[in-house]
């Protein structure tokens, strides 16, 4: 008897490009609506994880087990949920603020280095991404919300590519195991 089998996961491949290019897609359509959109599901993912952490929190008090830190953390996730919804235009400045002010501190942090160790190999590779870094830091932080438009507009070109990569890599798997045979031995 014969059956045919697959192990090559061709239909997670297939799944993972369309998800990719649907965000790709609205990255690049609504990249405003996007951001708020990504903020207010952030929002209320924090505020119900906050929520359950305060119950479970609570529980554990009831059996004698640690739970201040828990509740703790409890209920700073749900005051930032509360924050990412109501102000979630804000809150998306602050980040890439923050995102901004990282990627510029861990370029000089990389031009220190590069200049501390003059045996590293492919130095000017290092140099340009400390750079880059810097200059990627300064944008963002100059101007965070523009900068987050254009960091989706970004991540959507690139998830469409990826998207259209993964589907067509998965037609292939498909099409190989079409012709993949296993005997069974009764």
């Amino acid at each position: 008897m014969q059956i045919k089998t697959s192990n090559s996961g061709w239909g997670s491949f297939m799944v993972s490009g369309l998800i990719a290019i649907v965000y790709g897609l609205l990255a690049l359509l609504l990249p405003d609506d996007l951001i708020q959109t990504v903020m207010l599901v952030s929002g209320i993912g924090l505020m119900v994880v906050g929520i359950v952490g305060i119950f479970i929190a609570l529980r554990r008090k009831k059996m004698d087990l640690p739970w201040g830190m828990l509740l703790f953390e409890a209920i700073v996730m749900v005051i930032l949920g509360i924050v990412a919804v109501v102000w979630s235009k804000e809150t998306v400045k602050l980040l890439i603020f923050v995102l901004g002010l990282w990627s510029a501190v861990i370029g000089v942090m990389m031009l220190f280095s590069i200049m501390r160790f003059r045996f590293l190999v492919n130095r000017g590779f290092y140099l340009v991404s400390a750079i880059l870094s810097i200059l990627f830091g300064v944008i963002l932080v100059l101007n965070p919300f523009e900068s987050a438009e254009v960091f989706v507009t970004i991540t959507g070109i690139m998830a469409l590519a990826f998207g259209i990569i993964m589907m067509m890599f998965g037609f292939r798997l498909k099409k190989a195991d079409e012709g993949i045979k296993v005997e069974i031995v009764e």
